[in-house]
């Protein structure tokens, strides 16, 4: 449940806050991704479990997505308020989404023995973008309370 602490920033919760938060999203995804993997290589190794790995496919999925859809509402609006990098930030934000959705919805596709036979190389994928995005949008320099807006307000 996302909370607003600010009537300055209207709807837009703390910067702090929304990195905490979209942070505790990749851990959780991080553990939901090796939890997959494991039922995976199980699958592969032939101790069956492909109901298991089906169920465990369609938490990552949903995990994913509603990720992705969190991350994006809560940084566009805190990366607006940079007036000289936001755009950029959120054009960047956006085209590495739509790529890092397409890339998951390819990996993700199929019978449960074609993803299995991906997991591996979607998790080390997508530690490797979840990692970046903490370098980056997520860096506490770049979400950080003390915005300066020059805006007027109207």
């Amino acid at each position: 449940m996302m909370t607003t602490t600010s009537a300055k920033r209207d709807d837009r919760m703390e910067p702090s806050r929304a990195r905490l938060l979209i942070l505790e999203q990749h851990a959780r995804l991080r553990q939901i991704l090796g939890d997959t993997q494991v039922i995976a290589e199980r699958v592969l190794a032939g101790e069956g479990l492909v109901r298991e790995l089906e169920q465990q496919l369609e938490i990552l999925r949903t995990a994913f997505w509603d990720h992705n859809q969190s991350e994006e509402a809560l940084l566009e609006p805190i990366l607006r308020l940079d007036f000289a990098w936001g755009p950029a930030r959120i054009a960047r934000m956006m085209e590495e989404h739509g790529a890092e959705h397409a890339a998951i919805r390819e990996a993700l596709s199929g019978s449960a023995l074609e993803v299995a036979a991906r997991m591996a190389e979607l998790a080390e994928d997508v530690d490797a973008h979840m990692a970046a995005e903490e370098r980056t949008f997520l860096s506490p320099g770049v979400l950080r309370d003390d915005v300066v807006s020059t805006e007027d307000g109207d």
